[in-house]
Protein backbone atom coordinates (compact mmCIF):
# COMPACT_ATOMS: atom_id res chain seq x y z
CA UNK A 1 0.00 0.00 0.00
CA UNK A 2 1.92 3.56 -0.84
CA UNK A 3 -0.47 5.32 1.20
CA UNK A 4 0.07 8.41 -1.02
CA UNK A 5 -2.53 9.42 -3.93
CA UNK A 6 -3.18 11.84 -6.57
CA UNK A 7 -6.56 14.13 -5.32
CA UNK A 8 -7.45 16.08 -7.58
CA UNK A 9 -7.33 20.29 -7.74
CA UNK A 10 -10.71 21.80 -8.49
CA UNK A 11 -11.53 25.22 -8.91
CA UNK A 12 -15.19 26.79 -9.40
CA UNK A 13 -15.15 29.73 -11.96
CA UNK A 14 -17.96 31.73 -11.68
CA UNK A 15 -19.04 33.29 -15.08
CA UNK A 16 -19.71 37.36 -15.45
CA UNK A 17 -23.05 37.90 -13.56
CA UNK A 18 -24.63 40.03 -16.60
CA UNK A 19 -23.59 37.68 -19.04
CA UNK A 20 -25.28 34.37 -16.53
CA UNK A 21 -28.48 36.67 -15.97
CA UNK A 22 -28.32 37.59 -19.27
CA UNK A 23 -28.86 34.15 -20.88
CA UNK A 24 -31.18 32.91 -18.23
CA UNK A 25 -33.74 36.10 -18.98
CA UNK A 26 -33.58 35.52 -22.84
CA UNK A 27 -34.30 31.58 -22.51
CA UNK A 28 -36.91 32.00 -19.94
CA UNK A 29 -38.66 34.32 -21.67
CA UNK A 30 -38.94 32.68 -25.33
CA UNK A 31 -39.77 29.79 -22.91
CA UNK A 32 -43.11 31.75 -21.03
CA UNK A 33 -43.79 32.68 -24.46
CA UNK A 34 -44.30 29.28 -25.96
CA UNK A 35 -45.99 28.28 -22.87
CA UNK A 36 -48.23 30.66 -23.26
CA UNK A 37 -48.68 30.18 -27.15
CA UNK A 38 -49.52 26.41 -25.50
CA UNK A 39 -52.28 27.19 -22.84
CA UNK A 40 -53.87 29.34 -25.03
CA UNK A 41 -54.29 27.41 -28.43
CA UNK A 42 -53.86 23.54 -26.84
CA UNK A 43 -57.37 21.75 -26.39
CA UNK A 44 -56.06 20.19 -23.31
CA UNK A 45 -55.56 23.21 -20.53
CA UNK A 46 -55.63 20.86 -17.57
CA UNK A 47 -52.64 19.17 -18.86
CA UNK A 48 -51.24 22.53 -19.80
CA UNK A 49 -51.63 24.39 -16.71
CA UNK A 50 -49.53 21.63 -15.00
CA UNK A 51 -47.08 21.84 -17.20
CA UNK A 52 -47.31 25.21 -17.27
CA UNK A 53 -46.99 25.66 -13.32
CA UNK A 54 -44.17 22.90 -13.16
CA UNK A 55 -41.52 25.59 -15.85
CA UNK A 56 -42.87 28.58 -13.27
CA UNK A 57 -41.49 26.85 -10.13
CA UNK A 58 -38.09 25.49 -12.09
CA UNK A 59 -37.66 29.30 -13.16
CA UNK A 60 -37.80 30.33 -10.01
CA UNK A 61 -35.39 28.21 -8.76
CA UNK A 62 -33.08 29.04 -11.61
CA UNK A 63 -33.02 32.32 -11.09
CA UNK A 64 -32.25 31.46 -6.93
CA UNK A 65 -29.54 28.96 -7.40
CA UNK A 66 -27.48 31.52 -9.45
CA UNK A 67 -27.34 33.89 -6.69
CA UNK A 68 -25.59 30.87 -5.07
CA UNK A 69 -21.67 31.88 -4.04
CA UNK A 70 -19.10 30.60 -2.49
CA UNK A 71 -18.76 32.47 1.28
CA UNK A 72 -15.80 34.24 2.17
CA UNK A 73 -14.59 35.84 5.10
CA UNK A 74 -12.76 38.62 6.49
CA UNK A 75 -9.22 38.50 8.46
CA UNK A 76 -11.15 38.87 11.54
CA UNK A 77 -14.04 36.26 10.81
CA UNK A 78 -10.76 33.72 9.59
CA UNK A 79 -8.91 34.53 12.84
CA UNK A 80 -11.97 33.48 14.66
CA UNK A 81 -12.46 30.28 12.88
CA UNK A 82 -9.01 29.26 13.46
CA UNK A 83 -9.94 29.24 17.06
CA UNK A 84 -12.67 26.52 16.07
CA UNK A 85 -12.04 23.22 17.46
CA UNK A 86 -12.73 20.42 14.86
CA UNK A 87 -13.62 16.57 15.07
CA UNK A 88 -14.19 14.77 12.01
CA UNK A 89 -15.81 11.02 11.97
CA UNK A 90 -15.11 8.58 9.86
CA UNK A 91 -17.39 5.41 9.92
CA UNK A 92 -15.81 2.34 8.32
CA UNK A 93 -17.71 -0.93 7.97
CA UNK A 94 -16.84 -3.24 4.51
CA UNK A 95 -14.88 -0.43 2.36
CA UNK A 96 -11.95 -1.10 0.27
CA UNK A 97 -8.52 -0.79 2.23
CA UNK A 98 -6.62 1.76 0.02
CA UNK A 99 -10.20 4.01 -0.11
CA UNK A 100 -10.22 4.12 3.38
CA UNK A 101 -6.22 4.95 3.14
CA UNK A 102 -6.69 7.76 0.31
CA UNK A 103 -9.50 9.38 2.79
CA UNK A 104 -7.01 9.70 5.66
CA UNK A 105 -4.66 10.82 2.80
CA UNK A 106 -6.12 13.49 1.87
CA UNK A 107 -7.87 14.60 5.35
CA UNK A 108 -4.13 14.98 6.73
CA UNK A 109 -3.17 16.84 3.92
CA UNK A 110 -5.78 19.58 4.37
CA UNK A 111 -4.22 23.30 4.57
CA UNK A 112 -6.73 23.55 7.89
CA UNK A 113 -6.28 20.50 9.94
CA UNK A 114 -8.91 19.29 11.94
CA UNK A 115 -7.83 19.16 16.06
CA UNK A 116 -9.52 15.27 16.02
CA UNK A 117 -9.50 12.88 13.92
CA UNK A 118 -11.32 9.22 14.74
CA UNK A 119 -12.08 6.68 12.78
CA UNK A 120 -14.83 4.16 13.85
CA UNK A 121 -14.99 0.29 12.23
CA UNK A 122 -18.18 -0.57 12.89
CA UNK A 123 -17.74 -4.70 13.02
CA UNK A 124 -16.00 -4.98 9.25
CA UNK A 125 -14.51 -8.36 8.33
CA UNK A 126 -11.65 -6.35 6.42
CA UNK A 127 -7.74 -6.36 8.17
CA UNK A 128 -7.08 -2.71 8.28
CA UNK A 129 -3.95 -3.19 10.56
CA UNK A 130 -1.72 -2.39 7.84
CA UNK A 131 -3.39 1.46 6.98
CA UNK A 132 -3.67 1.44 11.28
CA UNK A 133 -0.37 1.30 11.90
CA UNK A 134 1.17 3.89 8.96
CA UNK A 135 -1.39 6.14 10.04
CA UNK A 136 -0.49 6.18 13.99
CA UNK A 137 2.83 6.60 12.93
CA UNK A 138 2.39 8.95 9.99
CA UNK A 139 -0.58 11.53 10.66
CA UNK A 140 0.26 15.19 11.20
CA UNK A 141 1.33 15.23 15.28
CA UNK A 142 -0.65 18.73 15.69
CA UNK A 143 -4.42 16.21 15.14
CA UNK A 144 -5.39 13.75 18.02
CA UNK A 145 -5.87 10.46 15.97
CA UNK A 146 -7.43 6.97 17.05
CA UNK A 147 -9.13 3.92 15.33
CA UNK A 148 -11.62 2.57 17.63
CA UNK A 149 -13.54 -0.84 16.79
CA UNK A 150 -17.58 -1.51 17.70
CA UNK A 151 -19.47 -4.47 17.19
CA UNK A 152 -22.14 -3.69 14.12
CA UNK A 153 -24.29 -1.43 15.17
CA UNK A 154 -24.81 1.13 12.13
CA UNK A 155 -23.69 4.21 10.88
CA UNK A 156 -25.28 6.35 13.68
CA UNK A 157 -23.82 4.53 16.57
CA UNK A 158 -20.58 4.67 14.75
CA UNK A 159 -20.88 8.56 14.41
CA UNK A 160 -21.95 8.68 18.46
CA UNK A 161 -18.56 6.93 19.49
CA UNK A 162 -17.01 9.95 18.28
CA UNK A 163 -19.80 12.51 19.37
CA UNK A 164 -20.03 11.64 22.79
CA UNK A 165 -17.94 13.26 25.13
CA UNK A 166 -16.48 15.38 22.44
CA UNK A 167 -16.08 18.83 23.40
CA UNK A 168 -15.67 20.16 19.86
CA UNK A 169 -16.88 23.42 18.41
CA UNK A 170 -17.70 21.94 15.14
CA UNK A 171 -18.36 18.53 13.91
CA UNK A 172 -17.89 16.69 10.77
CA UNK A 173 -19.09 13.70 9.30
CA UNK A 174 -17.04 11.78 6.35
CA UNK A 175 -17.50 8.40 4.32
CA UNK A 176 -15.11 6.31 4.45
CA UNK A 177 -14.93 6.11 1.06
CA UNK A 178 -14.73 10.10 0.48
CA UNK A 179 -11.14 11.77 -0.56
CA UNK A 180 -11.41 15.74 0.43
CA UNK A 181 -9.70 18.08 -2.16
CA UNK A 182 -7.11 19.88 0.07
CA UNK A 183 -9.33 23.12 1.02
CA UNK A 184 -12.53 21.33 1.62
CA UNK A 185 -12.04 21.82 5.59
CA UNK A 186 -10.80 25.14 5.46
CA UNK A 187 -13.52 26.36 2.98
CA UNK A 188 -16.13 24.40 4.89
CA UNK A 189 -15.47 26.26 7.94
CA UNK A 190 -16.35 29.62 6.21
CA UNK A 191 -19.94 29.72 6.42
CA UNK A 192 -19.98 29.66 10.56
CA UNK A 193 -19.07 32.83 10.69
CA UNK A 194 -22.28 33.84 10.32
CA UNK A 195 -23.73 32.88 13.81
CA UNK A 196 -27.28 31.94 12.16
CA UNK A 197 -25.62 28.95 10.10
CA UNK A 198 -25.86 25.85 11.72
CA UNK A 199 -24.77 23.19 8.85
CA UNK A 200 -22.69 23.27 5.63
CA UNK A 201 -22.84 20.40 3.02
CA UNK A 202 -20.13 20.60 0.79
CA UNK A 203 -20.13 19.85 -3.13
CA UNK A 204 -20.21 16.35 -4.10
CA UNK A 205 -18.35 15.14 -6.98
CA UNK A 206 -17.70 11.51 -8.39
CA UNK A 207 -13.86 10.57 -7.96
CA UNK A 208 -14.79 7.30 -10.43
CA UNK A 209 -16.93 9.73 -12.70
CA UNK A 210 -15.22 8.95 -16.33
CA UNK A 211 -15.21 4.96 -15.15
CA UNK A 212 -18.45 4.20 -17.38
CA UNK A 213 -21.44 5.14 -18.88
CA UNK A 214 -23.23 4.93 -15.41
CA UNK A 215 -20.87 7.04 -13.20
CA UNK A 216 -20.44 9.69 -15.78
CA UNK A 217 -24.38 10.32 -16.08
CA UNK A 218 -25.01 9.97 -12.13
CA UNK A 219 -22.18 12.13 -11.98
CA UNK A 220 -23.69 14.89 -14.42
CA UNK A 221 -27.17 14.47 -12.50
CA UNK A 222 -26.38 14.76 -8.91
CA UNK A 223 -23.80 17.93 -9.92
CA UNK A 224 -26.60 19.62 -11.79
CA UNK A 225 -29.18 18.98 -8.81
CA UNK A 226 -26.42 20.80 -6.42
CA UNK A 227 -25.89 23.24 -8.53
CA UNK A 228 -29.55 23.79 -8.91
CA UNK A 229 -32.22 22.78 -6.22
CA UNK A 230 -29.74 22.88 -3.69
CA UNK A 231 -28.00 25.76 -4.45
CA UNK A 232 -31.64 27.70 -4.44
CA UNK A 233 -32.16 26.01 -0.99
CA UNK A 234 -28.94 27.42 0.33
CA UNK A 235 -29.77 31.07 -1.02
CA UNK A 236 -32.69 30.37 1.21
CA UNK A 237 -30.76 29.08 4.01
CA UNK A 238 -32.97 25.51 3.87
CA UNK A 239 -30.50 22.89 2.45
CA UNK A 240 -32.75 19.95 2.73
CA UNK A 241 -29.64 17.27 2.78
CA UNK A 242 -26.23 17.59 3.32
CA UNK A 243 -24.17 15.16 1.34
CA UNK A 244 -23.66 12.55 4.27
CA UNK A 245 -20.30 11.79 2.41
CA UNK A 246 -18.89 15.06 3.99
CA UNK A 247 -20.77 17.71 5.69
CA UNK A 248 -20.04 19.93 8.74
CA UNK A 249 -22.58 20.61 12.13
CA UNK A 250 -22.27 23.12 14.69
CA UNK A 251 -21.21 20.24 17.50
CA UNK A 252 -24.45 21.39 19.63
CA UNK A 253 -27.13 20.29 16.66
CA UNK A 254 -25.81 16.91 17.26
CA UNK A 255 -24.72 17.15 21.23
CA UNK A 256 -28.52 18.21 21.75
CA UNK A 257 -30.55 15.65 19.35
CA UNK A 258 -27.59 12.70 19.72
CA UNK A 259 -30.19 10.65 21.65
CA UNK A 260 -32.98 11.59 19.16
CA UNK A 261 -30.66 10.48 16.19
CA UNK A 262 -29.78 7.00 17.60
CA UNK A 263 -33.14 5.83 18.20
CA UNK A 264 -35.45 7.69 15.12
CA UNK A 265 -38.46 5.58 14.87
CA UNK A 266 -41.23 5.86 11.89
CA UNK A 267 -44.76 4.28 12.98
CA UNK A 268 -42.79 1.69 15.22
CA UNK A 269 -39.89 0.97 12.97
CA UNK A 270 -36.29 1.81 13.68
CA UNK A 271 -34.47 4.27 11.29
CA UNK A 272 -30.98 3.25 10.01
CA UNK A 273 -30.20 5.30 7.28
CA UNK A 274 -31.00 9.01 6.34
CA UNK A 275 -28.35 10.12 8.77
CA UNK A 276 -27.03 13.14 6.66
CA UNK A 277 -31.09 14.69 6.03
CA UNK A 278 -32.01 13.53 9.98
CA UNK A 279 -29.42 15.66 10.43
CA UNK A 280 -29.92 18.45 8.33
CA UNK A 281 -33.51 18.94 9.52
CA UNK A 282 -32.02 19.14 13.38
CA UNK A 283 -30.11 22.23 11.52
CA UNK A 284 -32.73 23.37 10.03
CA UNK A 285 -35.10 23.89 12.91
CA UNK A 286 -32.67 25.81 14.80
CA UNK A 287 -30.84 28.40 12.11
CA UNK A 288 -29.57 28.29 8.02
CA UNK A 289 -28.51 24.83 6.44
CA UNK A 290 -26.45 25.81 3.67
CA UNK A 291 -23.76 24.55 0.83
CA UNK A 292 -20.37 25.96 0.00
CA UNK A 293 -19.66 24.74 -2.91
CA UNK A 294 -15.65 25.22 -2.88
CA UNK A 295 -15.97 22.67 0.12
CA UNK A 296 -15.51 20.07 -2.41
CA UNK A 297 -15.42 16.18 -1.47
CA UNK A 298 -14.62 13.43 -4.49
CA UNK A 299 -16.91 10.08 -3.40
CA UNK A 300 -17.10 7.11 -5.62
CA UNK A 301 -20.28 6.05 -6.83
CA UNK A 302 -21.81 3.00 -7.57
CA UNK A 303 -20.03 1.05 -10.84
CA UNK A 304 -22.85 -1.56 -11.44
CA UNK A 305 -26.04 -1.19 -11.77
CA UNK A 306 -27.07 -3.82 -9.32
CA UNK A 307 -25.81 -1.61 -6.32
CA UNK A 308 -26.61 2.04 -7.78
CA UNK A 309 -30.19 0.52 -7.73
CA UNK A 310 -29.83 -0.72 -4.48
CA UNK A 311 -28.83 2.65 -2.96
CA UNK A 312 -31.41 4.81 -4.85
CA UNK A 313 -33.81 2.13 -3.15
CA UNK A 314 -32.91 3.20 -0.06
CA UNK A 315 -32.50 7.00 -1.08
CA UNK A 316 -35.69 7.19 -1.95
CA UNK A 317 -37.34 5.42 1.12
CA UNK A 318 -35.04 7.86 3.58
CA UNK A 319 -36.69 10.85 1.36
CA UNK A 320 -40.18 9.30 2.15
CA UNK A 321 -39.74 9.25 5.74
CA UNK A 322 -37.90 12.47 5.84
CA UNK A 323 -40.41 14.27 3.69
CA UNK A 324 -42.93 13.07 6.37
CA UNK A 325 -40.94 14.81 9.04
CA UNK A 326 -40.22 18.04 7.57
CA UNK A 327 -43.77 18.76 7.08
CA UNK A 328 -44.74 18.13 10.29
CA UNK A 329 -41.88 20.04 12.31
CA UNK A 330 -40.82 22.53 9.62
CA UNK A 331 -42.04 25.80 9.91
CA UNK A 332 -44.97 26.14 6.98
CA UNK A 333 -43.64 29.80 6.70
CA UNK A 334 -40.00 27.94 5.75
CA UNK A 335 -38.78 27.64 2.12
CA UNK A 336 -37.80 23.99 3.06
CA UNK A 337 -41.26 23.47 3.86
CA UNK A 338 -42.61 24.46 0.74
CA UNK A 339 -40.05 23.04 -1.32
CA UNK A 340 -40.86 19.95 0.00
CA UNK A 341 -44.33 20.18 -0.21
CA UNK A 342 -44.12 21.33 -4.34
CA UNK A 343 -41.53 18.74 -5.02
CA UNK A 344 -43.90 15.96 -4.15
CA UNK A 345 -46.96 17.77 -6.02
CA UNK A 346 -44.21 18.08 -9.14
CA UNK A 347 -43.40 14.22 -8.53
CA UNK A 348 -46.74 13.05 -8.14
CA UNK A 349 -48.45 15.67 -11.18
CA UNK A 350 -46.27 14.85 -12.98
CA UNK A 351 -47.04 11.26 -13.10
CA UNK A 352 -50.56 12.27 -13.17
CA UNK A 353 -50.26 14.30 -16.27
CA UNK A 354 -48.06 11.48 -18.18
CA UNK A 355 -50.49 8.98 -17.67
CA UNK A 356 -53.66 10.99 -19.11
CA UNK A 357 -51.60 12.09 -22.26
CA UNK A 358 -51.01 8.33 -22.40
CA UNK A 359 -54.56 7.34 -22.28
CA UNK A 360 -55.70 10.27 -24.19
CA UNK A 361 -53.89 9.44 -27.40
CA UNK A 362 -53.98 10.62 -30.18
CA UNK A 363 -55.48 13.77 -29.23
CA UNK A 364 -53.08 14.55 -26.23
CA UNK A 365 -49.54 13.25 -29.02
CA UNK A 366 -48.35 16.64 -29.20
CA UNK A 367 -48.02 16.96 -25.39
CA UNK A 368 -46.56 13.86 -24.94
CA UNK A 369 -43.73 15.22 -27.78
CA UNK A 370 -43.46 18.18 -25.92
CA UNK A 371 -43.39 16.50 -22.47
CA UNK A 372 -39.92 14.48 -24.12
CA UNK A 373 -38.44 16.72 -25.71
CA UNK A 374 -38.76 19.81 -22.79
CA UNK A 375 -37.05 17.62 -20.44
CA UNK A 376 -34.14 16.82 -22.07
CA UNK A 377 -33.73 20.45 -23.49
CA UNK A 378 -34.11 21.43 -19.75
CA UNK A 379 -31.21 19.09 -18.49
CA UNK A 380 -29.31 20.24 -21.13
CA UNK A 381 -30.30 23.74 -19.92
CA UNK A 382 -29.63 23.20 -16.32
CA UNK A 383 -26.23 21.21 -16.76
CA UNK A 384 -24.26 24.44 -18.56
CA UNK A 385 -23.68 25.39 -15.21
CA UNK A 386 -21.86 22.13 -14.46
CA UNK A 387 -19.28 23.52 -16.25
CA UNK A 388 -18.31 25.82 -13.31
CA UNK A 389 -16.51 23.41 -12.17
CA UNK A 390 -12.93 22.84 -13.50
CA UNK A 391 -11.26 19.24 -12.34
CA UNK A 392 -7.73 19.16 -12.31
CA UNK A 393 -7.96 15.21 -13.64
CA UNK A 394 -10.95 16.03 -16.37
CA UNK A 395 -10.62 17.68 -19.76
CA UNK A 396 -12.85 20.31 -21.74
CA UNK A 397 -13.62 17.30 -23.72
CA UNK A 398 -14.69 14.99 -20.80
CA UNK A 399 -16.74 17.59 -19.72
CA UNK A 400 -18.65 17.90 -23.16
CA UNK A 401 -18.88 14.04 -23.64
CA UNK A 402 -20.87 13.97 -19.95
CA UNK A 403 -22.69 16.88 -20.93
CA UNK A 404 -23.81 15.08 -24.65
CA UNK A 405 -25.15 12.23 -22.14
CA UNK A 406 -28.44 14.17 -21.24
CA UNK A 407 -31.08 12.03 -23.60
CA UNK A 408 -29.83 8.81 -21.62
CA UNK A 409 -29.53 10.82 -18.01
CA UNK A 410 -33.37 11.32 -18.20
CA UNK A 411 -34.03 8.26 -19.89
CA UNK A 412 -32.92 6.69 -17.33
CA UNK A 413 -34.56 8.71 -14.14
CA UNK A 414 -37.67 8.29 -16.38
CA UNK A 415 -38.11 4.74 -16.82
CA UNK A 416 -35.74 3.38 -13.93
CA UNK A 417 -35.06 5.56 -11.21
CA UNK A 418 -39.09 7.08 -11.06
CA UNK A 419 -40.47 3.56 -10.90
CA UNK A 420 -37.73 2.55 -8.02
CA UNK A 421 -39.03 6.17 -6.57
CA UNK A 422 -42.81 4.44 -5.89
CA UNK A 423 -41.00 1.13 -4.65
CA UNK A 424 -39.36 2.79 -2.20
CA UNK A 425 -42.14 5.17 -0.68
CA UNK A 426 -44.02 1.63 -0.22
CA UNK A 427 -41.12 0.14 1.23
CA UNK A 428 -40.16 3.10 3.12
CA UNK A 429 -40.39 1.02 6.10
CA UNK A 430 -37.39 -1.15 5.53
CA UNK A 431 -34.86 0.53 6.94
CA UNK A 432 -32.10 -1.75 6.85
CA UNK A 433 -28.86 -0.50 5.30
CA UNK A 434 -29.23 -2.41 2.26
CA UNK A 435 -25.53 -2.13 0.91
CA UNK A 436 -21.43 -2.71 1.60
CA UNK A 437 -22.52 -6.04 2.97
CA UNK A 438 -19.23 -6.84 0.91
CA UNK A 439 -16.43 -4.58 -0.70
CA UNK A 440 -18.27 -3.31 -4.18
CA UNK A 441 -16.59 -0.39 -5.26
CA UNK A 442 -12.40 -0.36 -4.44
CA UNK A 443 -9.28 1.23 -5.53
CA UNK A 444 -7.65 -2.60 -5.78
CA UNK A 445 -10.76 -4.38 -5.80
CA UNK A 446 -12.80 -4.91 -8.08
CA UNK A 447 -16.41 -4.43 -7.80
CA UNK A 448 -18.69 -7.85 -6.49
CA UNK A 449 -15.53 -9.36 -5.10
CA UNK A 450 -15.90 -10.77 -1.49
CA UNK A 451 -13.71 -9.23 1.35
CA UNK A 452 -11.86 -12.68 3.10
CA UNK A 453 -12.67 -13.00 7.15
CA UNK A 454 -9.36 -11.96 8.66
CA UNK A 455 -7.09 -14.26 10.99
CA UNK A 456 -7.07 -11.20 13.11
CA UNK A 457 -7.35 -7.78 13.20
CA UNK A 458 -4.86 -5.71 15.05
CA UNK A 459 -7.11 -2.94 16.23
CA UNK A 460 -5.82 -1.35 19.57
Amino acid sequence: MKHEYDIPDVEIRQPPKIFAFGTIALICVLLALRHFDIIMHNSDRMLMYIWTGTFIISIIQLFLSWRDRPRTVTAEQQSELDELKVTVNVPVYNEDLELIDRVLFALFRQTRLPNRVQVVDDGSVADYSEVISYWQEAHPSSVDFSWIRQENQGKRHAQAQTFREDDADIFITLDSDTALERHAVAEGLKPFADPRVQSVAGLELAFNQNQNWLTRTNAWRQLGWQLGSCAAQSVMGNVLVNRGTYALYRANVIRDNLESYLTEDFFGTNVRFGDDSLLTTYSMSRGRAVQQTSAIQLTIYPENVDHHLRQWARWMRSSTIRSFWRIKYLSVASYGWWTTVVNLWLFFASTVASLAAIIMWPVAHQFILDAVAAPVLWMYFAWVRNFIVKRSDETLADQLDSFLLAPLAFAWLLFVLKPIRFYGMATCRRTGWGTRQKVEVGIAVKPEVEVPVPVAVGVP
